[in-house]
């Protein structure tokens, strides 16, 4: 019996931090079927973390309970979640890593993580949350534990948010680096190229000009192009190269393109 546990860290490969929050998952549900979104997600990287999430929630079953240990607070006053979507559950902390998701599946309930009971033991570790308490949570809910059993109800007005911004400034449209992947392609929250010409990216104060393509192969040799990726974002690449050794950026950078119209703008609202 149980629902499916599809489990986002960032605790890499060399350490045992993922084998043993598996082994506590299957130490209460023998049954659980658990899948790794990834363990390699940027270590306290948020956004790099609630990009990867987002754009890998809706590829699972519906009634899927999402662990996602990326908690550079571990140990420290911020809040321990539980919470309900429309078709998925998250478990995780409160540091924003969580908010797009939830927020794009419709956020119902959400509970902070309080009931002793459903610890790993009567002194959780300060340095390792994610087996003394994310672990055993997702692994109660895995067998149908009712939410209100593992904590308290929070106001789901009070999460701290983490927004894919994207805005109108002028003739920009503007919003921040939400992952740059291992082949150095650069994702952005923004979600709308102009409809003629090539845009101008402006970013750390520098400014760049990209080829507006829809495959890379469109992309000469070391030329920087601009396209929208497989999640719908705007992302700079290069064809069989590295994107941000030429524009040097970091998750959660403002970014700017420019060479929009009027048109765009009102297509794009």
């Amino acid at each position: 019996m149980g629902r499916e546990i599809a489990i986002l860290t960032d605790f890499g490969t060399g350490d045992n931090y993922n084998g043993v929050m598996t082994g506590i998952i299957r130490k209460i549900n023998r049954e659980a079927t658990i899948t790794y979104i990834s363990s390699e997600s940027k270590p306290f990287n948020i956004y790099a973390g609630a990009y990867l999430l987002y754009t890998s929630f809706q590829s699972f079953r519906k009634g899927t309970i999402f662990l996602v240990v990326i908690d550079p607070g571990v140990g420290t006053n911020r809040r321990a979640l539980l919470v309900r979507t429309r078709h998925y559950y998250f478990v995780g902390p409160d540091n924003g890593v969580l908010y797009p998701s939830i927020q794009k599946d419709g956020l119902l309930a959400a509970y902070e993580l309080t009931n002793p009971h459903i610890h790993l033991g009567p002194q959780i570790s300060s340095t390792f949350h994610g087996r003394d308490v994310f672990a055993p949570a997702a692994a109660f809910k895995s067998l149908g534990v009712p939410d209100s059993s593992l904590g308290s109800p929070v106001d789901p007005f009070s999460l701290l948010r983490l927004e894919f911004t994207e805005e109108q400034r002028g003739d920009l449209r503007c919003g921040v680096v939400l992952f740059v992947d291992h082949f150095g392609n650069v994702a952005t929250s923004i979600t709308h190229l102009p409809e003629l010409g090539d845009p101008i990216i402006s970013i750390n104060g520098v400014q760049h000009k990209a080829k507006k393509v829809r495959t890379f192969g469109e992309g000469l040799p070391g030329e920087l192009i601009i396209y929208k990726n497989s999640y719908d974002f705007v992302e700079l690449g290069i064809n069989k190269g590295n994107a941000n050794k030429v524009i040097d950026t970091r998750e959660g950078e403002s970014i700017c393109l420019g060479g929009y119209t009027q048109g765009d703008f009102s297509r794009s609202t």
